[in-house]
């Protein structure tokens, strides 16, 4: 019986149990290399991990300013808008971040790469580990601004049941940087011109996605709206979002269509990716 697992091209075999097994047997080395890149993100810096907190909070003040007072773009009633933005900073700063580093794995490890073999996915996944690591810091935050404004503010406290969804989102989200970082870092191996493209792209991205404004301030009939749900992130962002404000846009449908978007630009960039680390060498 034919293995499932397997995809062959011209005799060589993409095996996705493999990829996964061999993960597993290097767990180790993916911790090394988050412990790495922890380390050497902050070691020279004289504010260090504070800068994980400083970012959002300064972002977080100019999207009040420009898009709550200046453009007068309505926020839930029921929270901040300091901690709306946040919230989706939270999430959207986890995406773009992993995304951006794992689309230059080869590039920016050519050297590794090239002296010692181990399994090259090893190097995407720490950095979706160091990824985690900085989302619950900055999440935390998040958390104690959106509780003072409950206490302190007079806000209404409105997480509902939905919240328990946030890990399936948060994985969700992973998911997709990995697999879009994997494509582009590939197609970066030989195309070197797609790594200016890729950071003015993600810039653009996110104002198709719902972080700088509720959905609900957009015409439900309207062109813009249906390109919106086009954007994988859109529903995930929202359910986020739902489970502490109880408003926007909750669909059950459109985050399944999501995600089986984003389990296949997974598989996809999965199958790029081992395609491209067997020759790789070549055109770095």
């Amino acid at each position: 019986m034919t293995d499932h697992w397997n995809i062959v091209e011209k005799g060589n075999a993409f095996n996705l149990k493999k990829i996964f097994k061999d993960l597993r047997a290097y767990k180790d080395l993916i911790f090394l290399f988050f412990k790495r890149d922890i380390k050497a993100s902050y070691q020279q810096t004289i504010l260090g991990p504070l800068w994980l907190l400083i970012q959002p909070v300064f972002t977080s003040i100019v999207f009040t300013i420009v898009f709550t007072n200046i453009a007068k773009i309505p926020t839930p009633p029921n929270i901040s808008p300091f901690a709306f933005y946040l919230l989706g900073l939270s999430f959207w700063s986890f995406f773009a971040d992993s995304f951006n580093r794992i689309s230059t794995t080869f590039v920016a490890n050519a050297s590794v790469f090239g002296k010692v073999y181990f399994p090259r996915l090893t190097v995407p996944s720490s950095i979706i580990l160091s990824g985690f690591f900085r989302f619950s810091i900055q999440f935390s935050l998040f958390l104690v601004v959106y509780l003072f404004g409950i206490f302190f503010q007079g806000f209404t406290f409105q997480i509902n049941h939905t919240i328990v969804l946030l890990p399936f989102y948060l994985l969700l989200i992973a998911v997709f940087a990995l697999g879009l970082g994997l494509i582009a870092s590939s197609l970066t191996t030989k195309y070197r011109d797609l790594t200016m493209l890729i950071g003015f792209g993600v810039q653009l991205l996110m104002y198709a996605t719902p972080v700088a404004y509720p959905i609900f301030t957009i015409n439900s009939n309207s062109k813009l709206y249906k390109f919106l749900l086009l954007n994988p992130l859109t529903g995930i962002f929202e359910g986020c979002k739902y489970a502490f404000t109880s408003s926007g846009l909750l669909s059950a449908k459109l985050i399944a269509l999501d995600a089986l978007i984003i389990f296949c630009i997974l598989f996809l960039g999965l199958y790029v990716f081992s395609k491209v680390e067997k020759r790789f060498m070549d055109t770095v």
